[in-house]
């Protein structure tokens, strides 16, 4: 008795929420720890995320997934704050891959999983948030108040302005992430207009891009290391290829190596991202400045739908799906291209000032 329209609000009313509570985070660190902030979240992701399941009205069911939500945004910014707080440099950057990479090891893991737990009833399936208390527990048990980093009394009191270089990567972050988040809604309907493709491609297309981002997190921090910016137009190219192979392409194997692509490539993207957000504030406080990016991520969920469906399809000859799948093909190739110049013009730039300062 619920119409679809509605019952897609419990996949992006908890994405709306978390852009909200993304930023209240950023302004909640200034008057509670980062710890007590972090116990609230999880109590609410807790309690939204198991008792949605339980719930006798849609209604009710929602308010359950904006609670999710909220608990969402809380936590995401935490979770590279708190990295910010105790590690630098390298160790910073390993930290930032692997906790991207965990999560989204999970992502591969949780779907089988949760399509097990709720064969018998849809309900049941809503426990598989029942995770979150045991990680609230190891959290308030092993996370100390004191942090390695110690506010002045000055930064207490007065407000550090986010530098403008992070709502450069937020406007970036909301762009990718629309862009990308086409594979998640609509690779079923790209894969029905192709003939011969195996089901196993839609059943398991979107755990085998997952994969390819945890594959970008274990080996984030080593390439970094060694490429620094260069991995900016390596992703896009990654993801741009990607989305080509699976526009193009009538063999399953060549779709799956494109979700493979897309995916390592969008893990690269997120990671360079998030490491340069906590590199921008220096000394201060991450927090705020990762909450307006992760609320940029967040927007971008929520907006892909609306963006794609109003979409005109741009190639003649395709069907819309088709259409709208190339042209972000042909958006990550060509921003790919355009960072892969302006890195070359830069290290040519610096090549020459080194070179002039020998002389």
């Amino acid at each position: 008795e619920v119409s679809l329209t509605m019952i897609k609000q419990t996949l992006t009313l908890p994405s709306l929420m978390m852009i909200f509570f993304g930023l209240l985070c950023g302004q909640l660190v200034r008057f509670l720890s980062k710890k007590t902030i972090l116990l609230i979240g999880l109590v609410l992701y807790s309690v939204g995320g198991i008792a949605a399941g339980w719930s006798q009205s849609f209604s009710g069911h929602l308010f359950l997934r904006a609670m999710l939500g909220a608990g969402t945004g809380l936590i995401s910014p935490l979770i590279t704050s708190l990295t910010a707080d105790f590690f630098e440099g390298e160790e910073r950057a390993a930290m930032v891959g692997n906790s991207f990479a965990i999560s989204h090891l999970i992502a591969v893991i949780t779907p089988p999983l949760v399509a097990w737990i709720g064969v018998q009833n849809w309900r049941d399936a809503f426990f598989i948030y029942a995770i979150a208390p045991l990680a609230m527990i190891f959290a308030m048990l092993a996370l100390p108040m004191s942090f390695r980093k110690t506010e002045t009394d000055r930064e207490k009191k007065e407000k550090i302005p986010i530098p403008p270089r992070v709502l450069l990567y937020a406007v970036l972050a909301l762009v990718i992430i629309s862009l990308f988040f086409l594979l998640v809604s609509d690779l079923a309907y790209l894969i029905d207009t192709k003939d011969g493709i195996s089901s196993m491609v839609s059943a398991f297309g979107l755990s085998t891009s997952t994969l390819g981002s945890t594959l970008a997190g274990l080996v984030f921090s080593k390439m970094y290391a060694k490429m620094k910016k260069w991995l900016v137009p390596l992703g896009a190219l990654l993801c741009g290829g990607g989305f080509f192979l699976m526009t193009s392409s009538m063999v399953s194997a060549v779709v799956l190596l494109g979700l493979l692509g897309a995916g390592f490539g969008i893990g690269l993207l997120i990671s360079v991202i998030t490491l340069a957000t906590t590199d921008a504030v220096g000394e201060a406080d991450s927090t705020a400045a990762i909450g307006v990016v992760s609320s940029a991520f967040s927007s971008g969920v929520f907006i892909s739908p609306f963006f794609f469906a109003r979409l005109p399809s741009l190639f003649t000859g395709l069907t819309p799906v088709q259409s709208n799948f190339g042209l972000v093909g042909l958006i990550f190739l060509g921003a790919g291209c355009v960072s892969l110049l302006l890195c070359a013009r830069r290290r040519k730039k610096r090549t020459k000032v080194v070179f002039k300062n020998v002389k």
